[in-house]
């Protein structure tokens, strides 16, 4: 059995895409931007939209003996062999983690939206992997059922 789930930002949380272009234009253009603070201002903008954009979907998939979570482009990514992973539960995480990746107590946390995520103890250490994500039930499902493999591939 395999599973493969995409979270994906909320459409109207989309519109912070244009926003932030917005932030930046608007100032640009009441300043009267200099050809020295165009040079500075393009290139982080993009870097911020390219940030923005990277983190706006967060793929799921359990097979082959690991768990994989994939952001937009493929990068970054975390490969969890099933062997590792000692326990599994549902958790929440508050607002106040944010969205991305996020180190909380005891671990770190990969979401993009929502509070509800499941929590992998890993062997190393007691270590924590919250994975966010609005089918908790089936992806605890999917892990709690996928089979073990032996060799340890945690990435």
């Amino acid at each position: 059995m395999s599973y493969r789930y995409v979270n994906r930002v909320p459409r109207p949380w989309t519109l912070l895409y244009p926003a932030v272009l917005l932030f930046w234009i608007i100032p640009l253009a009441v300043v009267g931007a200099t050809a020295e603070l165009l040079l500075w201002s393009i290139p982080s903008m993009l870097v911020a939209l390219v940030a923005i954009r990277a983190f706006m979907t967060l793929t799921i998939s359990v097979a082959d003996g690991e768990v994989v979570t994939v952001f937009h482009w493929g990068w970054p990514r975390r490969r969890i062999s099933l062997a590792d992973v000692t326990s599994q539960r549902v958790t929440t995480h508050g607002a106040r983690y944010g969205w991305g990746i996020r180190f909380v107590p005891g671990g770190t946390l990969w979401r993009i939206w929502g509070r509800d995520s499941v929590e992998l103890t890993l062997a190393d250490k007691g270590r924590t992997f919250s994975i966010g994500t609005a089918d908790p039930e089936g992806l605890l499902a999917a892990i709690a059922t996928a089979p073990r493999s032996s060799t340890s591939t945690s990435r």
